[in-house]
Parts: C-alpha cells; sequence; structure tokens
C-alpha cells in the first residue's frame, strides 16, 4: 500500500509540474484534426465541473446491492448464500496545460461488503493516468495504471480472487488524410495473484506474468457516422513461476472491423446504430511443445440499434484466448454470445432485458475434469433517472452454470439495486489495444 501511494504521489507530483511550468494558462480545451484529438477536445468541454482551468468528473455509487443466492457460484459442496454491497467513487481530474496538452487523472476506492462472509470483504483501488497531445495532423497518449482489487477471475474459476496489475501503454496516431489515419498501440501490463489460493491451487503460480502487447491500426473514415479498422498485433507473455517457464507464449493475430459513432450531443434514442466490433484470426504459440498450440476466429463486439421509436435491439460476442489454472492445459477459449432489449417508456424510465451465453473449449489433450463447459444468465432491470445526477436500477440476474462430466447444474441468482449519483468519468474515442488475450 505504501508503495501505491508514493507512486500516486510521484505521478500528482509530475502532473502538478507540467501545469506549473506554463505561465498563466487561459484556453482550456485541447485542438487538432485527428479524430482522436476531437473526441479529446469534446470529454474536456463536457466535463460537468470546473476549478478555474481544471474540469472535474464525479460520482458516488452503490452497486451490487443485495441477495446472491450463491457467492461461490456451485464451486462448493454447498451453496452459500449472502447479502452485498458495493461502494465507490469516481473521480476524474482534466487539466489543459495548454490548447495541445491534456493530463488526465482518474481514482476509484471501492469497500466491497459482504454480510455473513467476512472473509470476502474488500478495498479496492483502481487508478490511471494519462497525458494526452493533440498536433494538427498527429495524436499521442502515454500513461499507466494501478489497480489493486479481488472481483471475479474469469469463466473458468468464477469466484473472487486478489489481482494486483501495474500497466503501461501509449499511443501514436497520424491524421494522413481528412478519411484515413495510421496508429501504433503498445502496452505492457504485470499481472501479480499474490498469495491466491483456491483449493489445492496456487492462482499465483498459473498466472502470475508480464504482457507486451503491440497493434498497428488502419483506419478509413469515410462518413462522419461510422469508422472501418484493419489491425495486425503480437503479444508476448512471459510467466513469472521461475520452476516452470513451460508457459511462456505469444500469440499473432489480425483483425477487421467498425465503430458507428453517434453525433455530438445526439440523444440514444436518435442515434440509430451504435457501438463497433472486430473480428479476425489469431495464433496462440506456446513455447512448450508439450502444450497444444491454439489459433481459430477470435474477436469482440457490441452493437445496439433503434428497431422502434422507444425500443433499441442489441446484440453483443467475445471469443478469445485465455490462460488456464489447471497445469494440463495453460489455456482455453471462451466464447459469449448475447442480446438484449431496451424499452424506454419516457425520458426517465426505461426497462432492460439481457441474455448471454457462453462456454468453454479445452484444447484436445489434457483437459481437466469435473470443470464447467457453458453457462447462461438472463439480466431483467427497471432504470429510473430521478434527475440529471442520480440513476436507481433494480435488477434481477439469473444464472446457471452446467459442467461436462454429469451434465450437472448450478444455479446463481442475485436480487439487487445500483444507485449512482453524480458524473462518472469520461472516455475518449481513441486507438486501443484488440487482442483478446
Amino acid at each position: 500500500m505504501r508503495r501505491i501511494i508514493k507512486r500516486k504521489i510521484a505521478v500528482a507530483a509530475v502532473a502538478a509540474f507540467s501545469v506549473m511550468s506554463v505561465l498563466a494558462p487561459k484556453t482550456a480545451w485541447s485542438q487538432g484534426r485527428t479524430w482522436a484529438g476531437e473526441s479529446l477536445a469534446q470529454m474536456v468541454d463536457s466535463a460537468r465541473w470546473r476549478l478555474d482551468f481544471i474540469r472535474v468528473n464525479g460520482a458516488l455509487e452503490l452497486i451490487n446491492t443485495g441477495y446472491d443466492s450463491d457467492i461461490y457460484y456451485g464451486y462448493l459442496p454447498e451453496p452459500v448464500p449472502d447479502f452485498t454491497l458495493s461502494a465507490g467513487a469516481r473521480v476524474q481530474l482534466l487539466i489543459p496545460v495548454n490548447k495541445s496538452i491534456v493530463i488526465d487523472l482518474y481514482e476509484y476506492p471501492q469497500y466491497v461488503y459482504y454480510l455473513a462472509t467476512e472473509k470476502e470483504r474488500a478495498w479496492n483501488n483502481r487508478f490511471r493516468g494519462q497525458l494526452h497531445i493533440a498536433l494538427k495532423k498527429f495524436y499521442f497518449q502515454a500513461g499507466g495504471s494501478m489497480s489493486d482489487v479481488r472481483n471475479r477471475l474469469s469463466p473458468e474459476l468464477d469466484v473472487n480472487i486478489r489481482e494486483k496489475t501495474d500497466r503501461l501503454d501509449g499511443v501514436a496516431l497520424w491524421q494522413a488524410s481528412r478519411q484515413t489515419s495510421l496508429a501504433v498501440v503498445y502496452g505492457r501490463a504485470k499481472h501479480d495473484f499474490g498469495e491466491s489460493i483456491y483449493g489445492d491451487r496456487d492462482i499465483a503460480q498459473y498466472l502470475n506474468r508480464i504482457e507486451d502487447v503491440a497493434d498497428l491500426n488502419f483506419y478509413v473514415q469515410p462518413s462522419p457516422r461510422i469508422r472501418f479498422f484493419m489491425s495486425g498485433q503480437y503479444g508476448k507473455y512471459d510467466f513469472l513461476d521461475e520452476a516452470d517457464p513451460s508457459r511462456d507464449a505469444q500469440s499473432y493475430g489480425i483483425f477487421g472491423g467498425a465503430e458507428f459513432l453517434p453525433k455530438e450531443g445526439e440523444l440514444l434514442e436518435a442515434t440509430g446504430i451504435e457501438g463497433g466490433f472486430s473480428l479476425g484470426y489469431q495464433e496462440l504459440d506456446l513455447k512448450d511443445p508439450y502444450f497444444v498450440d491454439g489459433s481459430g476466429i477470435t474477436g469482440q463486439g457490441d452493437i445496439s440499434f433503434q428497431f422502434l421509436r422507444r425500443t433499441r435491439l442489441q446484440a453483443f460476442f467475445s471469443r478469445g484466448f485465455q490462460f488456464s489454472i489447471y497445469s494440463g492445459v495453460s489455456y482455453y477459449l471462451a466464447t459469449t454470445l448475447g442480446g438484449g432489449v431496451t424499452r424506454q417508456f419516457s425520458r426517465k424510465t426505461a426497462f432492460h432485458y439481457v441474455f448471454s451465453y457462453g462456454r468453454i473449449y479445452y484444447p484436445t489433450t489434457g483437459a481437466p475434469e469435473g470443470f464447467f463447459t457453458h453457462y447462461m444468465a438472463h439480466m431483467i432491470s427497471l432504470e429510473l433517472r430521478l434527475s440529471k445526477s442520480l440513476i436507481v436500477t433494480g435488477f434481477a440476474a439469473l444464472g446457471r452454470r452446467v459442467m461436462e462430466q454429469n451434465n450437472e447444474a448450478q444455479s446463481r441468482n442475485f436480487f439487487g439495486i445500483n444507485i449512482i449519483y453524480g458524473y462518472p468519468p469520461a472516455r475518449i474515442s481513441a486507438p486501443i489495444r484488440r487482442m483478446t488475450q
């Protein structure tokens, strides 16, 4: 904790020095003719509060407050029901140093409470700092993040595990013309699961790793409402268990897709189609010849569109490789498909229904016994927008997982409420890492 505090102080000191190095900045917005720079300017200008030239977004939230029928989702012989809640605050500071440079700081402390299961109570924290530089034909972004959270690990092991992640990333974009642009994205992340033990398995032994991922993206934007892209990607994964370096891997991928963009200031019910997707081919090359390499179609997407005047339909999918906690398989391929409908009764009231189906595939050799192969979930919610800054949502989440060997099913149902007060932090439209690993 002391190390994290020191690093946050260092980042804040750098930000303060950058601000003070500019004499009496009078402008409070970034500019540039790249699409990422235009999005940055919109984010700064639309920030909710202003403290001199500093812009602020912030929100208090009380989420997932309710009754969980089995917090371990069938991983124990008997269900463990409990009442739980998560309370947190999201704060974003936007510091425009001048017309071209913006410092973006984000902090999110959170406390997760369980009434009866005391060992599951936890403090979580996420911090991110980014420097944006928006020039006439170039956009640069550099920064990093630190997270120390206890949350559900993965579809393979859907129980709470403590994970610490330190990440550095950068983006360089060149707007070659009004319609075309080229971007390079790089990210380096260290995942540390500390002393996380589940059963007889040391999670850290199997999953502690350093990831390096680089993307080369080419964009074509024929209109303000749609942007197409092609992406070539390379990833390198070095596992930190010195006694077993055989899990090290590399990945290669090529992807294509599209992003559908709403007009600036456009209301959701008038946007038509919104969201985006990427789809392509990825190969996971494992260092140890004992393991079976992976390859196949991977990608992700989430698209919604106006079906009737007050009704929107949604479709989403994800398919990608994830590293396994089982020593004999190294990885698995997780696929999720789903869709939903939103009915807007009024400007303040909306009904949502979402269905999702997921499946896990292991390599042909070394698959663990008794693992969950597929799962289904229904989410029903009613959203009440009581004011511009207060949203209350009541919901029910009904989940079911099925085991491979005996077709035994385990259920988990959650009935709760979410309350969000304020204005959550905003993100800009910028090149992102598209690796699904």
